[in-house]
């Protein structure tokens, strides 16, 4: 009989108690993180609500909330709550994911729709499967049913992700608290053309300002003489500062002048232009080209 030095049990007691962590199955490259749940990171979805189940098995799936947002982990087990066994097509049981199309069709996300016979498991009644978890990661939003190979299913809800709030804009401080309206600089324009007249406010938006349009005249000591008197309203704006604009044409050339002020006419605003002779035509009885502006209706 062969004796073993005492160095040499060491060595194999050693190997045994070092390896013993060791001696579980392989995972095969083929097996699913359904297979293994510990491979996905446990639930935190943001919502805990349920919806409507077309099943009363759905009871038995046990889950913190039936919406989740694109991206986050389904975590579920599921209980048999009958007084009878549950058959199940897998040990350990497995599950299948369908999603319902917008025809209503229920279409295989993951999971099989038959399992291979021969190995079934059963569940007995008061025993729970061990947690599964999977990830909505790419998923497209919509309903979606979970069926258990034990037989119980149940439906939940996934959600787009939501749009990021637009972030708002920064304002300086506000020094200058007294009302104010600004005409923007009237470039020329030309006879019986369409232009625009613009400028900025501190009063809101919705707010109707009055406006009138009058001409120098032709002598150099004639009083201005009013075209037009109108309203425009104010539209939005950012920071406190709204806009207007009022546009139209004028078919006479001359020296004009625009007078905008509040509905109380406190404040006020006036900005001189220009209106040039029309641009005249070519032998061939085609206008000349003449920069597009826009303007105010003078009648």
């Amino acid at each position: 009989m062969m004796l073993l030095r005492p160095s040499l049990l060491i060595f194999l007691f050693g190997c045994i108690f070092f390896t013993a962590g060791c001696m579980q199955p392989l995972v095969t490259d083929n097996q699913t993180a359904a297979d293994h749940p510990d491979a996905v990171p446990p639930s935190v979805a943001k919502f805990n609500m349920t919806i409507l189940q077309p099943e009363d098995s759905a009871s038995m799936v046990r889950m913190d909330t039936d919406i989740y947002t694109i991206g986050e982990v389904v975590e579920f087990t599921v209980t048999n709550d009958y007084p009878h066994d549950l058959s199940c097509s897998n040990d350990p049981p497995a599950f299948i994911v369908r999603y319902q199309k917008g025809s209503g069709q229920w279409v295989t996300r993951m999971g099989m729709d038959t399992p291979p016979p021969g190995n079934e498991s059963i569940l007995r009644p008061g025993e729970s499967t061990a947690t599964d978890r999977f990830v909505t990661t790419g998923w497209d939003p919509g309903r979606y049913r979970i069926t258990s190979d034990c037989g119980p299913s149940h439906e939940i809800l996934i959600r787009p992700v939501p749009s990021p709030t637009p972030t708002p804009a920064i304002c300086p401080p506000v020094t200058n608290t007294t009302p104010w309206i600004r005409i923007n600089p009237v470039s020329d324009q030309y006879a019986a053309n369409h232009f625009t007249i613009a400028g900025t406010t501190s009063f809101p938006a919705g707010t109707t300002l009055q406006y009138s349009i009058f001409s120098l005249g032709t002598e150099a000591a004639s009083p201005p003489v009013r075209l037009l008197s109108s309203s425009t309203d104010i539209t939005g704006g950012t920071c406190g500062t709204s806009t207007w604009y009022v546009e139209g044409e004028i078919q006479v050339p001359g020296v004009y002048f625009i007078g905008i002020s509040d509905p109380a006419g406190t404040v006020s605003a006036v900005k001189r232009f220009t209106i040039l002779p029309a641009v005249p035509l070519q032998d061939a009885g085609t206008p000349v080209t003449s920069p597009s502006s826009p303007g105010i209706t003078t009648g």
